[in-house]
């Protein structure tokens, strides 16, 4: 899921709205990451970053096609997108742990009330 994703965020920065200016290449990445996160936690978020971020290096970051970061801005701006990244699937991690303990005394709670309640003769 995460893969596809990210392959469909690459499709539409490539080919739907390839004019939009190189000095933001990270912007449509976000919610893809958030998304991720979302539906998966902290690995798959992680994951589209790492993705996201060796799209961006190799398809917008100049030089173009290459793994290498020439300038120092694209540099620092791609740490602070990974920084980013992994601050959104951490957090999105902590909001799927606290639902699974929310559902998990939710359901202890149920099981408590259970067991009080005498049956109910016939």
């Amino acid at each position: 899921m995460t893969v596809a994703i990210i392959a469909i965020v690459v499709g539409i920065r490539a080919y739907v709205i390839p004019g939009w200016s190189l000095a933001h290449p990270y912007v449509l990445f976000y919610p893809a990451i958030m998304l991720a996160g979302w539906l998966g936690g902290f690995g798959p978020g992680v994951l589209a970053t790492i993705l996201a971020a060796l799209s961006l290096v190799v398809l917008w970051l100049p030089p173009l096609y290459s793994l290498r970061i020439q300038r120092v801005e694209d540099a620092s701006g791609m740490m602070v997108f990974v920084a980013i990244g992994f601050a959104i699937s951490f957090l999105n991690e902590a909001r799927l742990q606290a639902e699974r303990r929310a559902k998990a005394a939710e359901e202890e709670v149920r099981r408590r009330e259970e067991r009080r309640t005498p049956p109910t003769p016939s």
